[in-house]
């Protein structure tokens, strides 16, 4: 799945680097190995000396019209063998990752959290905002692509996707925009 990320940022204070787009970035949604993967492209690294504070992740998603996201959702839930158990319509929603980084390749620098939470919260009708928290790393690897990656278990991403389909139902969701 492809959705259009209009905001994008990722602040890593200790780094004193943040991560950001111009235009709008791409949310990739995809599996590798058997890990799920949320991957944002279209960023670019800035030095942002200003930075104070925890480490975090923000994404502001443009969600398609409810029918083709349930389609959507449908589709690659069935591509991957994922299970949508119904669950409550609920604005906000938290899962746990297996792994949050941001790559970047000019300073070679890995960013990563591997005890992330990830928090889903719907702010209007079509727009998803994600965002992770956590105690953020880094260390040297040679990147090739400037991203941001969430990585989930399958069962994770069973839950993420069945939350989003509960909103991509026909009811209104309390308390949303």
């Amino acid at each position: 799945m492809l959705f259009s990320c209009p905001t994008a940022q990722a602040n890593f204070p200790t780094e004193k680097l943040r991560l950001a787009n111009r235009a709008p970035a791409r949310l990739v949604w995809d599996e590798h190995g058997g890990t799920m993967v949320l991957r944002v492209e279209g960023l670019e690294v800035l030095e942002a000396p200003e930075l104070q504070g925890e480490a975090e992740i923000r994404l502001e998603v443009a969600l398609p019209a409810p029918a083709t996201l349930a389609r959507e959702i449908e589709g690659f839930a069935g591509r991957h063998a994922l299970r949508l158990a119904p669950g409550p319509l609920r604005v906000e929603f938290s899962e746990t990752p297996v792994l949050a980084a941001g790559h970047i390749p000019g300073k070679n620098v890995f960013i990563y959290c591997e005890e992330p939470r990830l928090t889903v919260r719907r702010r209007e009708t079509q727009v998803m905002e994600l965002w992770v928290t956590g105690a953020f790393k880094s260390r040297r690897v040679p990147c090739q692509e400037t991203d941001v990656v969430i990585h989930l278990e399958a069962a994770a991403m069973a839950r993420l996707l069945a939350g989003l389909l509960a909103w991509a139902r026909p009811g209104k969701l309390p308390g949303a925009g």
